[in-house]
């Protein structure tokens, strides 16, 4: 084990065991009824196996979710989500940050959600929050080594307003937002027209169809996105089967994604293993003849939980094809983390 992983294992751990639930009260008096909050560290180290480099991402947020209510009924829902993010040695970082050695405070969620309007099934949301696209959008990955198809399409969360609700037979969300994602920037004006409507998401089999066009802010200013896509998820007893395909342009190229994931968890749901294949077939050339060139990942994880709210999870990504100019490297991340 090289010596940064070692100190950076001991320093991960004392800070968990300083900051215990004896030290830190979970329940802030003035959020009031209603409402919980709760302290989160991770720390993250990703190895890069053919170059035996290694970086390392260590996180420190607050969770905060408060319910508004009056007599008779709820008003709305606030989430905040602030988290400091300091990153070590890391290669090509999110364009938010100056460099790969860099420290910055942002807002994993941050919206208040108003549903008093038609008890639930018309609702008015303002604020960051997840873009409503397929997979992604319906399981929660925020803050874990397992993702799903944000990556496909660039984006995850963004800034904007968006109207959604749970009707009888189906649910849906549809938004317009900045397309900067995780900081508000109007350069190059970017902007984001996005929904999703599904079937119910507590059956057991549940199937969605998604949709987003606009300009999405990148590290090389705005780029022209459009997808439409459908998933589907089938939950068997401790196992979930779930997938997604999508078919868009980037830049009025053409492009085909494709995602798979199995997934096992044990009776006690605090121990699970997965596996996925992330797809991505894209034009190349838009001459008569088209070209097109794919890649494609493989990649399994695993995840243990325990009752005090410490985890721990591993995940090995591989190539399967990699596309010209686009290299690949088999990499390994381990990932400590603590909730209380």
């Amino acid at each position: 084990m090289p010596k940064s992983y070692s100190k950076w294992l001991a320093i991960s751990i004392g800070s968990n065991l300083l900051f215990s639930p004896l030290t830190i009260a979970r329940d802030w008096v003035f959020l009031g009824e209603n409402s919980r909050s709760s302290i989160d560290f991770s720390s993250r180290i990703n190895s890069n196996i053919n170059t035996q480099k290694y970086s390392f991402l260590n996180v420190f947020g607050i969770d905060i979710h408060k319910v508004f209510s009056n007599d008779t009924a709820d008003i709305g829902t606030l989430i905040l989500q602030p988290y400091i993010f300091k990153l070590n040695n890391v290669n090509n970082p999110p364009f938010i940050f100056d460099d790969g050695n860099d420290t910055k405070l942002t807002w994993r969620i941050a919206n208040f959600n108003y549903t008093a309007l038609n008890q639930g099934k018309f609702n008015i949301r303002v604020g960051h929050f997840e873009v409503p696209f397929g997979l992604e959008y319906q399981i929660d990955t925020s803050g874990t080594l397992r993702q799903l198809t944000a990556a496909q399409r660039g984006i995850k969360t963004d800034w904007g307003i968006s109207i959604n609700g749970i009707m009888p037979r189906f649910e849906y969300e549809v938004a317009l937002t900045r397309g900067s994602g995780i900081e508000f920037n109007s350069n190059g004006n970017p902007h984001l027209f996005s929904g999703r409507i599904a079937t119910l998401s507590n059956k057991n089999t549940v199937a969605g169809i998604s949709w987003l066009t606009g300009d999405v802010l990148t590290a090389n200013g705005v780029t022209e996105r459009k997808y439409i896509g459908l998933d589907t998820s089938y939950y068997y007893y401790q196992w979930q089967f779930i997938a997604e395909s999508s078919i868009g342009k980037v830049e009025n190229n053409n492009t085909l994604n494709g995602f798979v994931e199995v997934l096992w968890r044990n009776v006690k749901e605090n121990l699970s293993v997965y596996t996925q294949i992330d797809y991505q077939r894209f034009e190349v050339d838009q001459t008569e003849n088209s070209k097109y060139d794919s890649k494609s990942n493989w990649t399994a994880g695993i995840k243990w939980v325990s009752d005090g709210g410490f985890d721990i999870s591993a995940q090995y990504k591989q190539k399967l094809k990699e596309a010209e100019g686009i290299n690949i490297d088999p990499s390994f991340s381990l990932q400590l983390r603590y909730r209380m």
